[in-house]
């Protein structure tokens, strides 16, 4: 299994595949970037290693307490943090509690109705793709 610098390299050398095979699909610069960005944030803050005390969950400084709960909640590299999709899946709907908790207390659901769905769409594609790369890592090293 890598290290923190070691997934870091690896984000930083497939990086640029990232780039050239999203923009051969989109042919969208905007596109391109929002899903490149949305890997570099999960290839860097909200992969499957934040179950552990590891350098993803560190990069959350003072806001790293509120991934201790997930911590509790799942094993160490676990199908439900490192398995493909699902462990991108679980993050975000872990993470989407503060915002729903946010609204709740504001009483206005307004918001959701003007989400974006295709921005939705390439921030998923983003997030799983940095996350499987960190977990293709995890199994393949």
């Amino acid at each position: 299994m890598p290290n923190g610098r070691t997934h870091d390299i690896i984000t930083a050398v497939i990086a640029p595949v990232v780039i050239m095979v999203t923009y051969y699909i989109t042919k969208d610069w905007k596109s391109t970037g929002f899903i490149f960005t949305a890997y570099l944030f999960a290839s860097i803050m909200f992969n499957g290693d934040l179950d552990a005390n590891t350098c993803s969950y560190n990069r959350w400084w003072l806001l790293k307490l509120i991934w201790i709960p997930y911590q509790l909640m799942f094993h160490h590299r676990s199908i439900f943090t490192h398995g493909l999709i699902i462990g991108t899946v679980i993050r975000i709907l872990y993470i989407s509690i503060i915002p729903v908790i946010i609204l709740s207390i504001k009483g206005d659901f307004n918001v959701i109705r003007n989400i974006d769905t295709h921005l939705l769409l390439l921030l998923f594609i983003g997030l799983e793709s940095g996350a499987a790369v960190h977990t293709i890592a995890d199994y393949t090293t």
